[in-house]
């Protein structure tokens, strides 16, 4: 056959049939349809957003915030976030270090950033010497609860931790010591209130929180346990329970807890009870502390049913020292601890001192991720009352004898 033939079987024989002659006409364009456009991955929209915030300088310090910040900020998971983070990385834009976090990679021929003073934090923790020497039993036991909370937080976040332990007032020398550890990304001051350190520190543009106190300074966070509220549950579960005469052993430094003694006063009004100035006992928080509180009790006249007490270690030794001057509790006296060290079988309020510590510290990796600008965070926490052996309904005589009206001071 021809080379313009083709052959097909029709009815068991095969036939020619002659090919399309070729004219050299072109053939009619097809229709051009532009494609489609796919829509950008979660992934890709993450990183965009990376690259345009790299580009802008909107990071403090080169350092991306944490991939749990940024996954809640754009509405996406942390395998997102991780996802566009490892394409920068690829690409030499940022790099990732163990522990530390994320960090902008710096142009070519610029100095290499350090690694440690990029990734500082500190966590400086004042405590109060007593006028006899010893330390007052401020936060003893929180202390400790508190510091494993944020450092926790600290280390899923992939920050480094400084801490430091000094009197209140060394605060200033313990502070500067650690500044000469590397640059400060950020610090958490604990049970401290010294405005004029607060606000040098705040001056130097490092970011603080201020844990178990409020300062109310600007640009500076905090984070406390409500002390006024629990004071006021404390006084309204004794005058349930039938106490009328209830006193106080707070802490003398009200400068740093004005809200402890507050909450007290306010507890007996809402309960409509009596107040007298003398069943107001200032104490320091040291064995000397409980033993002038337990003897200013004994010695009033008409005497207290209930005492509240500023924290549990003071209550615990209350306890201690009116059963060693024949004092039945709760028999004759009930005592009621306000926190803090952990007591058996006495009754007291309490707070979550360990989520406290973690709160603070995201507080802060919030604050090194924020415009510095941005208006200052403070949070309360509650607490919750634990029955414990320590309190119980006045004796019937007390009862029988109670004062009448409400005296206001």
């Amino acid at each position: 056959m021809g080379e313009n033939t083709t052959s097909t079987r029709a009815k068991g024989a095969f036939v020619a049939k002659k090919r399309p002659k070729v004219t050299g006409q072109p053939l009619e364009k097809p229709l051009e349809i532009p494609r489609l456009a796919r829509p950008l991955t979660l992934a890709a929209q993450v990183e965009r957003v990376l690259r345009q915030g790299i580009a802008e300088g909107s990071f403090p310090g080169g350092r991306l915030p944490v991939e749990t910040e940024l996954a809640e900020q754009l509405g996406v998971s942390r395998e997102t976030i991780r996802l566009a983070a490892e394409v920068l990385q690829r690409e030499g834009l940022v790099r990732k270090i163990r522990r530390k976090g994320t960090f902008i990679q710096p142009a070519a021929g610029s100095p290499a950033p350090r690694e440690s003073p990029e990734a500082l934090l500190a966590f400086l923790q004042a405590t109060y010497p007593a006028a006899e020497g010893t330390e007052e039993a401020v936060a003893w036991a929180i202390n400790g609860l508190m510091l494993q909370g944020s450092v926790a937080e600290a280390g899923e976040a992939g920050w480094e931790l400084l801490v430091r332990s000094a009197p209140n007032t060394k605060m200033r020398p313990a502070f500067e010591q650690l500044r000469q550890k590397g640059t400060l990304a950020g610090a958490i001051f604990a049970s401290f209130g010294e405005e004029k350190l607060l606000r040098r520190v705040a001056g130097l543009g490092i970011p603080v929180v201020l844990l178990d106190h409020d300062a109310r300074l600007p640009q500076l966070c905090s984070v406390r346990e409500d002390s006024f509220a629990a004071a006021r549950m404390a006084v309204a579960h004794l005058a349930q329970l039938g106490h009328r005469r209830i006193a106080i052993a707070y802490w003398q430094r009200t400068d740093l807890n004005p809200w402890r003694l507050d909450g007290y006063r306010q507890g007996l009004r809402d309960a409509g009870l009596p107040r007298k100035r003398n069943w107001e006992i200032s104490v320091e928080l040291t064995e000397r502390g409980a033993r002038q509180a337990t003897d200013e009790l004994l010695t009033l006249s008409p005497r207290p049913t209930a005492i509240y007490c500023f924290n549990n270690t003071l209550a615990q030794r209350v306890v201690r020292n009116l059963h060693a001057q024949g004092v039945p509790v709760p028999d004759e006296i009930s005592v009621l601890g306000g926190g803090g060290e952990e007591v058996a079988g006495l009754a007291c309020h309490q707070a979550d001192w360990h989520h406290l510590g973690r709160i603070a510290m995201q507080m802060l990796l919030r604050r090194l991720g924020e415009n510095k600008a941005a208006e200052p965070e403070h949070q309360l926490f509650p607490h919750t009352l634990r029955p414990g052996h320590t309190t119980a309904p006045p004796p019937p005589r007390a009862v029988r004898g109670e004062l009448i009206g409400t005296i206001e001071v």
